[in-house]
């Protein structure tokens, strides 16, 4: 498999809705297969999820979201982050939702993303973040890579069965890795 090579990353416009709801459906569909069940899997909707993120992306005060193009300007990866939502982390800013193609795994996307986004989150005042992750996602070893600690845990609930989550934190957004 040929490596992507990324040649940007931005902020995203309401015209990426349809390539991020794509990127979002199919890197979740294979990161959760053999976690979620497959029901809940399948009945995932690229138009659905199309209108939500327009929807997102169009709101007056839309979360900073993030896309990773490659050189013929396919979307493989997006993030999407702001203000910590619960106010129970500690934490100012979070990450609300990371993924990428598969293609596009393992490849420094992902970390590019985050430390673009962590490099906005400053630049607002931010000064710390929290991401949740599903303790069974083999990606929480990216997060310990980059320095996050696990700061709390929660129980979520997916097709009708519990799932436990895991926030990590990092307390100090100027020492970031990178």
């Amino acid at each position: 498999m040929r490596e992507p090579h990324v040649t940007d990353i931005r902020r995203a416009v309401v015209e990426d809705a349809r390539a991020i709801a794509e990127v979002h459906i199919e890197s979740y569909r294979s990161t959760y297969k053999g976690i979620f069940p497959d029901a809940l899997l399948n009945g995932l909707s690229v138009d659905n999820r199309e209108n939500a993120w327009r929807d997102r992306l169009a709101a007056v005060e839309p979360p900073l979201t993030l896309v990773a193009r490659v050189a013929d300007e396919r979307i493989v990866g997006f993030l999407s982050g702001g203000r910590e939502r619960t106010g129970k982390l500690t934490r100012d800013g979070e990450i609300y939702a990371i993924y990428l193609l598969h293609e596009a795994q393992r490849r420094g996307v992902g970390t590019q993303l985050v430390r673009r986004f962590v490099h906005e989150l400053k630049a607002q005042g931010f000064s710390s973040m929290a991401v949740w992750v599903l303790a069974l996602n083999p990606s929480r070893k990216f997060y310990e890579a980059l320095g996050g600690q696990a700061i709390a845990e929660q129980t979520i609930e997916r097709g009708g069965q519990p799932f436990t989550e895991v926030a990590y934190g990092w307390h100090d957004l100027t020492v970031f890795p990178g």
